[in-house]
């Protein structure tokens, strides 16, 4: 299918809500359902089926209303070829990711479209949100998140160091359009990291937003992609690739720090991997963490580390402050 739809300058979209679809079941009827229940009703909703069999796509082709354009592929793509995609046909300036597994609260883009009328400036912004469960329950959560509004290159770093992505999932992000313009698109030849590697490649050239206020439901569940062991070692090796791209552009200062955040945090818990991996026979998958983690870091240094943290655990980091 071709997106036809033109639009006059007065008539362009506030948010281009992106969502790419793969047998996505009941949830993606919750899902889809907050998106057309929001506050802001001036939006587009762009989806992409990618070959489904679950009668998905039958579904969303039973919804009527003028916002959605409906494509499908002729065969399976993948997550970050199917963003790409969408990206491409989006009309407004603004581009809503969107998940088949999550919900929206009502205030959820219009709350986005707010702030980054606020900060124009800023790469992407990313929300505060509740963990739900398999079935809808929301996961007791008490922490108070300390990362200020708006995040400087160096702050992300350094939090991109700790943790890793600093959004955690794509269902939480909203995307300035001319600033991925200038970065380029999503990395196709990722299975996991392209969204990291996005944040990285955003952060380097603008500051990023940060919403406290819980805009979505993210759904944790088994099925989730990030949760399946056999791409744990895609995750580590484009992990990895997207650390050396930040390490190429952050200040040596900047670098030496992080990478003791890395070390202490990150990579013991890929060496984790690497040991469960050995400890169940994998010996050929044990050899690949192996190479991964002593092309980047020196191997003797993170064994040590490593024992020492098993001894001696480690206490969280703040890397706010």
């Amino acid at each position: 299918m071709v997106n036809n739809t033109t639009y006059s300058a007065a008539a362009i979209p506030k948010v281009s809500v992106v969502l790419p679809v793969y047998n996505g079941g009941d949830y993606l009827k919750q899902s889809l359902q907050s998106v057309l229940k929001q506050n802001l009703q001036d939006i587009e909703i762009l989806i992409l089926d990618d070959c489904s069999t679950d009668g998905s796509f039958e579904y969303l082709q039973s919804i009527n209303d003028t916002r959605i354009t409906l494509f499908k592929n002729e065969q399976n793509r993948g997550l970050f070829y199917n963003l790409n995609f969408l990206i491409y046909q989006a009309n407004a300036s603004l581009l809503k990711l969107w998940a088949q597994d999550d919900i929206m609260y009502p205030q959820c883009l219009e709350s986005f479209f707010v702030f980054h009328k606020q900060y124009p400036e800023i790469g992407f912004s990313y929300s505060g949100r509740d963990i739900i469960d398999e079935n809808g329950n929301i996961k007791p959560n008490d922490t108070v998140d300390p990362t200020p509004t708006i995040i400087s290159t160096a702050l992300h770093a350094r939090i991109a160091y700790y943790t890793g992505s600093i959004a955690g999932n794509i269902a939480n992000v909203c995307i300035n359009k001319q600033a991925l313009d200038k970065v380029g698109a999503f990395n196709e030849r990722m299975k996991i990291s392209a969204d990291f590697d996005m944040w990285v490649r955003l952060a380097k050239e603008h500051d990023t937003g940060f919403i406290r206020e819980k805009l979505i439901q993210l759904r944790d569940h088994d099925k989730q992609l990030s949760r399946n062991e056999k791409y744990y070692i895609n995750h580590v090796k484009e992990d990895l690739q997207v650390y050396r791209n930040l390490d190429s552009y952050v200040t040596a200062h900047q670098k030496c720090e992080g990478h003791k955040l890395l070390i202490n945090y990150k990579l013991i818990f890929y060496y984790t991997l690497m040991m469960k991996t050995f400890l169940k026979g994998h010996l050929n998958l044990a050899l690949a963490y192996f190479k991964e983690l002593s092309q980047y870091e020196d191997f003797l240094k993170l064994t040590g580390v490593f024992f020492k943290r098993k001894l001696f655990p480690q206490k969280p980091f703040d890397p706010i402050n």
